[in-house]
Formats: structure tokens, sequence, C-alpha cells
């Protein structure tokens, strides 16, 4: 793509003229004037650069761009809109930012898939993933009534409202350019707007392209604190001043307060921490060719070891034991590890079983371990520490009992209880059965 930041350099800056800094001024008072929420985000969190305009100018895109930290921006063409429709870009890209859309993106396009909440999988296109995200922020904006929308964007409810997850809109549009509906082809790009695909305005790049970062370690630097944080101020701001918008307001909520199904945060977990199973681009997936669909075929593990520990003390009912053993199954069929390791324990380890085959964990259900005891948590991570370091180590548990230090790896705690306590980890509500 021409005017294309690469991963190899960060943006050439490039200085505004006294019109574009008139109209840059215009456009950052109408920001903090109609939509306070994202002006006091903007202000505070994406200025990485230290720019004067807090957003970075230059010709290196072709209208506008976030990594996910900056907002960068083309003059001339940017310019060429009139001052609504350039609040709704700029606000558009701090959607991306609060969101961790690219992030987001960054975790699928490294794995090459994208994790249903089926527990299947489709491959990644990162275009597709583009198109996904702006359908999805275009209506959050159009519904709170920031800035002016032109009608040459994209934005259609049949495909996305506001309420719609990008997973899903993504699962959509694959589905709809697989059947021939009309859309456009996984990695195929439209002749819209400045060639940036039908509709859309903006490039979606790698976390860490404006300061020249390795993308995984920019986005593993991303602070949801100081982002949550940010969010929560923005909100208040914009709610003292009468202007938060409902819809917007419901979707500042769920920033700060994500509710996830648990299948689908576990998902996300897994593939933030572990990733999934390597892929050989020299041969293309069989399974997708009938469609036209390129994908490198499935080769090796995509993990060494995932160890899955389960509190047998009476706190987990078969039901929980149930759902989560099925849930985590088609995890770990994408993440393939060589071998998962489950480990029964209430105050002490009960036994151990090493598995070459996922399938095997739903057999595993009906040889529940002797138990009944107290909860003690720090065994299973003594036997670990006494063994192999694994990639990850999920713990199905009611919380309640002791804990040891951080071991220094990847811990998902799978909780039945809604119990605040855990001193480590990412904790996952599993719901209780009654």
């Amino acid at each position: 793509m021409s005017n294309a930041v690469t991963r190899q350099g960060t943006p050439t800056i490039v200085a505004l003229d006294v019109k574009h800094q008139r109209a840059w001024e215009d456009t950052r008072t109408a920001l903090l004037w109609h939509c306070p929420a994202f002006s006091h985000i903007f202000y505070t969190m994406m200025n990485k650069q230290g720019s004067e305009h807090i957003a970075v100018f230059t010709t290196d895109v072709p209208i506008a761009a976030t990594d996910g930290s900056s907002l960068m921006l083309n003059p001339d063409p940017f310019f060429a809109y009139n001052l609504h429709e350039r609040l709704f870009i700029v606000a558009h890209e701090i959607m991306h930012c609060i969101l961790g859309h690219m992030e987001m993106a960054h975790s699928f396009r490294t794995r090459q898939t994208i994790p249903l909440p089926s527990g299947k999988t489709l491959p990644y296109d990162h275009q597709t993933m583009n198109r996904a995200m702006d359908y999805v922020i275009n209506d959050i904006l159009v519904e709170s009534k920031v800035g002016k929308f032109n009608k040459d964007w994209l934005h259609d409810t049949a495909i996305a409202t506001a309420r719609d997850s990008v997973i899903d809109t993504y699962a959509k549009l694959f589905k709809k350019q697989q059947g021939g509906g009309g859309g456009q082809g996984p990695g195929q790009q439209g002749q819209g707007q400045q060639g940036q695909g039908q509709g859309q305005f903006d490039q979606h790049l790698p976390p860490g392209t404006s300061q020249g970062k390795d993308p995984t370690t920019a986005a593993q630097e991303r602070s949801d604190f100081e982002w949550k944080a940010a969010v929560a101020a923005g909100a208040h701001a914009a709610k003292v001043q009468g202007k938060l918008p409902a819809s917007l307001e419901r979707i500042l909520s769920e920033v700060l307060d994500p509710q996830v199904d648990w299948r689908e945060h576990i998902q996300t977990l897994f593939a933030r921490m572990v990733g999934s199973e390597t892929v050989n681009w020299r041969r293309p997936e069989r399974r997708y060719i009938v469609n036209d669909i390129y994908a490198p075929e499935s080769a090796g593990f995509g993990a060494d070891l995932v160890v899955v520990a389960i509190d047998t003390s009476g706190s987990v009912g078969q039901r929980e034991l149930d759902m989560f053993f099925a849930e985590l199954q088609g995890i770990l069929e994408d993440v393939r590890p060589e071998v998962t390791r489950v480990i029964w324990c209430d105050a002490k380890v009960h036994r151990v079983d090493d598995l070459t085959d996922v399938g095997d964990l739903q057999s595993l259900r009906l040889q529940r371990a002797p138990g009944g005891g107290g909860t003690d948590f720090r065994p299973v991570f003594d036997y670990v520490a006494n063994h192999e370091t694994p990639d990850a180590l999920v713990y199905l548990t009611d919380g309640y009992g002791s804990f040891p230090e951080d071991p220094g790896y990847p811990v998902i705690w799978g909780d039945i209880a809604n119990n605040p306590n855990y001193p480590f980890g990412q904790v996952v509500r599993v719901p209780k059965s009654d």
C-alpha cells in the first residue's frame, strides 16, 4: 500500500502550515466541547511523541491511523473534511485505543487464527478484521451522535451495531465473503476512499509503530490499569458536564467493568499468554482451499506444557467440572500443547495426569480424585516448581485457600465464587451451578 508506515520505521513528521494549524485548533476545541470524555483520554494517554499537537502529522498514512497509543493524521486529506467529520475521525481513532483493538489484532495476526466463542477458529485476515472493528466503532459514534458520519464510510447495522463484538462481526463478514454475498474476499482490498478499502478512512498499525517499537513488546507494555483510570476520569468529566450520551456511557462502563462471557474471556487470555499452534506457510490448509481461501497448514505444537489444576476440596461441583472441561478442551485443541498436565489437589496433591491428547480431558471428569479436605493452593505450585515450568497454568477453584507467591509464569484462575482476593494472575468468573 502506498503511503503506509512500515514496521521498520517510525512515521516521518511534517509541519503544519498556518491554515492547518488553525483547523487543528478548531478540531481540538470541538473535541473538548462535544466529547470531553474523549478529549481527556486523548490528552492524557495519546501523546507518546511529546508533540505540541498531541497527534502525529505525517504523509506516511493515507488519511488517519493509530497504533493503539498515538493518533496519526495526513494533513491534506484529513483537513479536506469538514469540522464535524474530522471530529468523527479523531473520536474513531481514540475508540480504537480505548478498546485495545491494535493489541487484539496483533495477537490474532501473530496466531493467524481468530478464536470464536463456540471454540472453533477462523483464519485471520487483516483487512477483514479492520473492517469489523470499523463497523462496530462507527455505530458506537453514530448512536452517540459524536461528530458527523460521512455516508461513504462503513456503517451497516445489519452487519454490526454498537452492541456487537468485533469477533462476531468478523465471523459475519468472513461468512459473507465465503458465500460470495457481495463482499470482498479475505485479503482483497477494495477501491474505496484513498485505497483504504471500501468505506474506510484509517489504517490499523501494529502496536508501537509510532515509536519504532517491536509490536509484541509494545502490546505487552500497554497498561490496562492506566487506560481504565483515564476512561473513568474522562467519563466522569463528561457526565458532570451533561455531555455523556447514554449509549457512550454504556460502552465506557463495559470497558471499566467488562461483562464478558467466561468462555470468551478464557479464550482471549490463552491467546494472549500462550498463542496457538504453529503453522507451515509453505503448505496451505486443505480444508479452506475449497473456498479459495489460502491459510497456512497447521504444524507442530503451540505450547510445550499447560497445567490444569482442579480444587477437590468440595467447592467445585460436578456440573462446574463438566462445563469447565468441555470448554477447556476446545481451547486446548486450538493451543495444541504437547502435554496437558492435570493436577488434583485440596490441601495436598492427590493425583497428576499427563495427557498428550486433550480429548482425554472429558474422560477424566469421571475419575475425580479423592479430596474434600481444606484448600491450599501451594502444593500445586510447589509441584510445578519441582518439575517443568508450564506455558500457562489454569486453576478451577472458589479461591478460598492459602496462596503462594507469584510464580512468574502465566496463571488463570477459573473462579466459581466471585472471590476478589486472588493476589496474582488473571481471573475468569466461571458461573456456579445451582
